[in-house]
Formats: C-alpha cells, sequence, structure tokens
C-alpha cells in the first residue's frame, strides 16, 4: 500500500509540514513538472496570504526579516494550483503559462490515465454495491 507524504517538520504557524516532492504526478516524477510559483519581490507587499493560503502543501516559508514569502518547497506545489497567484493583491507570484500545463498534460496522456482511474474506482463502487 502506498504511504503519503513524510512529515519533514513545522511551519510558523505549527501545520506540518509534508514531502510532496517525491510523490508523481500522475507517474510522472514530480521535478520534470516546473510547477511552482515564483515571486518578483518588486512588487510582493508581504501581506502574507500566499503562505497563510497554501496550508495543505506549504510550499512557503515565510522571511520574518524581511517579511516577505520564501518558496522553499516548489516541488510540493500541486500541479495546476494557482489560488497563490489569484489572492495576491499585486499579482506578484508567477506560475508557468497555461499552455505549459496543457503540453504537460498531453505529453505525459494525464486525460487517459485520469479516465483509467475513474473506471477503476467505478469498477470498485459497483463490486461494493454486489
Amino acid at each position: 500500500m502506498a504511504q503519503g507524504p513524510k512529515i519533514i517538520g513545522r511551519d510558523a504557524l505549527g501545520r506540518p509540514i509534508k514531502d510532496f516532492s517525491s510523490i508523481p504526478w500522475w507517474s510522472v516524477p514530480r521535478e520534470k513538472i516546473p510547477w511552482y510559483p515564483k515571486i518578483n519581490y518588486e512588487r510582493c507587499i508581504g501581506c502574507g496570504i500566499c503562505f497563510i493560503t497554501c496550508a495543505g502543501r506549504t510550499v512557503y516559508d515565510w522571511d520574518f526579516d524581511k517579511m516577505r514569502p520564501i518558496v522553499a518547497r516548489p516541488y510540493n506545489c500541486m500541479v495546476g494550483c494557482d489560488t497563490c497567484a489569484k489572492m495576491c493583491p499585486r499579482d506578484a507570484i508567477i506560475f508557468p503559462h497555461l499552455g505549459e500545463l496543457r503540453a504537460w498534460r498531453d505529453k505525459y496522456r494525464i486525460i487517459t490515465k485520469a479516465r483509467k482511474k475513474l473506471e477503476e474506482i467505478k469498477k470498485k463502487m459497483d463490486e461494493q454495491k454486489g
């Protein structure tokens, strides 16, 4: 049985930091997918929304001396998630273009894999119904 991500510490808010970097994205090694935030510090106002919003994946640490986020665990970022960028009041967080995400989706045949996974889930549900 597959194990979940290993807890590697706690962040400044006391949340567990899990290492998602070794968990493949649809069987693709995570480091092959460069989907993670980059911060334009000239635009960043240090509001902390990105740090606080990224609760489940804890991509960010917080530099309390400079009062700004640090992308500490880029490969913890869920491929396709850009909630932090959408919440940023100054558009200081940048992700790869949507076209790149779609190209990775197609290159790694994610739609086919997702459909197969749904079929497996349906089969299990049908078996449970008896």
